[in-house]
């Protein structure tokens, strides 16, 4: 008996060993749905893969306006239940004006019954009880149509599988999507192969297949039938027809690519070879949860589901737009092959450099390190950058014109403001394995662009406080660049560049002002809280008070000291002057950790990540009336009203704050400590780059009530301050708090 007893409990150690070794499918915490409703975040629940080029999900209707007058501008809205097509472009996330440059390029739409006279608008009713979605799956069933829809998708191709109802003919509209103001250039092939262009703020070419062939295809042109193999017109469109059989299911695949129809074709041959519509969605999910799994966290269903969510929305964009071959299209309007890395294009610098690109360097940095390989092929595809004319101020907002070898070219990155942001925060986190000179030289003809040498002369940039102290930080970074480099005078002088913030800071009012080109002071509201875009971008004098990432010691002191300066900034928040919904003062509840009141960030944090709180302001303007609201919610209307994402932006702050991890400053690689909303948080570390295998942050007796740190360890010793260096952690290690109900007003006051 004994000696059965131990070879079956050696099997059970076996059975729990292997079962300890299975992955966990964190993608059962993702809710695509989540921020897709109306002006809430902007999303949508289209199946993708990380960066993927073809992002295939469904455009409804109306879609760009919602009953209420809130804009979707992914092209999808969660309270609609009409369809105009299953597109394969989503940009999703961002403002705007219109919905046309988010969503809608290349769409299809399945049918039975009869076919409308007008198809272009045709735009049947599903059954939202159907619709579900996963990381790289959705399907949804229309009950005015009797066809049911299931999306999957590849990095530049994407798969439907269509079930017509028994004994009907079916039909697929292929049309341009939301429709294109440029062109829409279809052609038939004798081998079956759909070839086509779409021109909609920049050419796609795409590549579509069926699993059988279809009985006839009629080629339209603004409603009438065309003879022949083509069509070339903004509102063109083809619509196939499928005799019922037996097994009534027709599948497409369709591949897009951003060089060449050659492209589209290998792009579609190579990633989807075949027609096993499973194996594609099931491949999918298992990429997402390789992804998603290098952080763990343990806590609330309802706080995990909001954590991986905004985690997975994070890696929608930027987008690898080089075909399976290495081309892409660069800077310079010509085509080139990349090798070694991956290229990514699409970037929205401004709104997210603040907090997906720190993320990034922690639990994804080989995709780090090929973002700034990315920018430093456009760095390369650039000769020189124009300064911007000679005015009172710079733009904001816009890009400017590069010179380049093929003539004068827009630096269209979209966004591209602080982009040297990313490669100064690789380089000091070395993630950086190649020759800095030539990304150097871009991002110092970058910033002389931007603050041209004239502004030396005077000192700040006339009417513009915000941009001061926007310009300080970029200054800033090219100096650490620079420092590494050992280019002391170059350092010297964009070192001296980046104290500019403190020429538009006024005594008189206690906040930066604006002055003149002559030196004088402008104008100021009677109230500072007035969100007055005068002088200042989507924030009032308070949001931009706190905007001074590259020295928060040097704020401190022109507030008035630690003591004058935590009591202002706790003022900022209990006066629910905090914006939450926009970027300018995201970092704003970290720094109290730098004035000698972690407590106080501790408190605000929990409270954004977890609480109802009251909100005064919307992205340009105050709110007809406060919204008092979670911040955060695992629901369709996720963030608050007029809270875009911002390409991940707000995900990602999400994403660090929950797990305790801040970095305020970009390319200074420190992060300030809070407490985390889990009871533990694991960071899978990839060898490839660090030497550590994983850090992990624990809070014991974390509650509702108990959120303030009591004290903390770090590898078993004693921790006594509120930041942690980028070393530390990607050396590995465990990060314990103790919590409790009140502050320890003593904890992390070390230096």
């Amino acid at each position: 008996m004994r000696k059965i007893f131990f070879i079956s409990s050696f099997i059970l150690v076996i059975v729990f060993s292997q079962c300890a070794q299975k992955k966990v499918n964190v993608t059962q915490y993702v809710d695509p749905f989540i921020c897709s409703q109306g002006d809430h975040g902007h999303w949508h629940p289209s199946a993708l893969l990380p960066g993927g080029l073809v992002k295939l999900g469904p455009d409804t209707y109306p879609g760009s306006l919602t009953a209420n007058g809130d804009w979707a501008h992914s092209g999808y809205n969660y309270a609609d239940n009409q369809v105009r097509g299953f597109s394969h472009f989503h940009k999703g996330s961002s403002g705007g004006t219109t919905i046309g440059d988010r969503a809608g390029a290349v769409a299809l739409l399945p049918f039975t019954g009869n076919v409308p006279e007008k198809l272009l608008e045709f735009y049947p009713v599903i059954d939202k009880n159907t619709e579900k979605a996963k990381p790289g799956w959705y399907s949804v069933y229309s009950p005015e149509t009797h066809t049911k829809v299931e999306l999957t998708a590849t990095t530049r191709a994407g798969m439907h599988r269509y079930e017509f109802a028994n004994d009907s003919t079916g039909y697929v509209l292929l049309h341009p999507g939301n429709l294109s103001n440029g062109g829409f250039n279809v052609e038939l092939h004798e081998n079956s192969m759909i070839t086509g262009t779409l021109n909609r703020r920049g050419i796609f070419y795409f590549a579509l297949q069926f699993n059988r062939p279809f009985e006839k295809a009629v080629l339209m042109e603004n409603g009438q039938v065309m003879d022949g193999n083509k069509v070339n017109n903004p509102r063109a469109c083809i619509l196939f027809s499928f005799p019922a059989q037996k097994d009534n299911k027709v599948l497409a695949k369709l591949a897009l690519s951003a060089v060449d129809i050659n492209g589209a074709v290998k792009n579609l041959n190579t990633e989807m070879p075949g027609w096993n519509f499973d194996e594609i969605a099931v491949q999918a999910e298992s990429t997402w949860n390789d992804l998603l799994q290098n952080i763990m966290v343990k806590g609330s269903l309802e706080y995990k589901t909001i954590f991986y969510t905004a985690l997975f929305r994070t890696y929608f964009l930027p987008v690898k737009n080089q075909d399976v071959d290495g081309r892409y299209p660069g800077l310079d309007k010509k085509i080139h092959q990349e090798t070694g890395h991956t290229h990514y294009d699409n970037f929205a610098f401004w709104d997210s450099f603040r907090t997906k690109y720190p993320l990034y360097s922690i639990t994804a940095p080989q995709l780090m390190y090929d973002i700034t390989k990315s920018i430093l092929d456009l760095y390369s595809q650039v000769d020189n950058y124009l300064p911007f004319p000679d005015t009172d101020h710079p733009p904001h907002g816009v890009g400017f014109v590069a010179q380049g070898k093929n003539g004068y070219i827009p630096f269209h990155t979209c966004r591209h403001e602080h982009m040297l942001a990313i490669p100064t925060d690789s380089y000091t986190k070395g993630l950086v394995d190649f020759d800095m000179a030539p990304m150097y030289k871009g991002m110092k003809q970058e910033m002389m662009a931007q603050m041209p040498k004239r502004y030396d002369k005077i000192g700040f940039i006339p009417k513009r406080p915000d941009q001061n102290c926007e310009y300080s930080y970029d200054n800033w970074c090219v100096a650490q660049v620079a420092k590494g480099l050992d280019k002391k005078d170059d350092y010297d002088y964009f070192m001296k560049r980046s104290q500019i913030y403190r020429n538009t800071w006024n005594d008189e009012v206690g906040f930066f002002r604006a002055r003149a080109k002559n030196g004088k002071w402008l104008d100021f509201p009677s109230d500072p809280k007035l969100n007055r875009e005068k002088y200042n971008y989507e924030g009032s004098k308070w949001h931009w008070r706190w905007f001074v990432l590259n020295d928060v010691d040097g704020l401190i002191e022109l507030v008035g000291g630690p003591k004058k300066f935590t009591n202002d900034l706790n003022y900022f928040f209990e006066n629910d002057l905090y914006s939450a919904g926009n970027q300018p003062d995201l970092q704003a509840p970290f720094l109290f950790n730098y004035s000698g009141a972690p407590w106080f960030t501790q408190k605000w944090v929990r409270k954004i990540l977890t609480e109802p709180m009251t909100q005064l302001y919307g992205t340009h303007q105050f709110f007809p009336e406060p919204i008092h609201d979670r911040i955060y919610k695992a629901t369709p209307d996720g963030y608050l009203l007029e809270m875009d994402d911002d390409y991940g932006c707000m995900a990602a702050w999400y994403v660090m704050s929950a797990m305790g991890l801040y970095q305020v400053c970009p390319g200074n690689p420190t992060y300030a400590l809070t407490a985390p909303i889990f009871d533990q948080v694991v960071l899978k570390l990839d060898t490839k780059f660090y030497p550590g295998k994983e850090f992990v942050v624990e809070a014991k007796n974390l509650s509702p009530e108990n959120i303030y740190i009591q004290s903390a360890t770090l590898d078993g010793t004693p921790y006594n301050k509120a930041f942690i260096s980028h070393e530390e952690i990607v050396n590995g290690g465990k990060l314990v708090f103790t919590m409790g109900p009140e502050p320890n007003k003593e904890w992390g006051l070390d230096k």
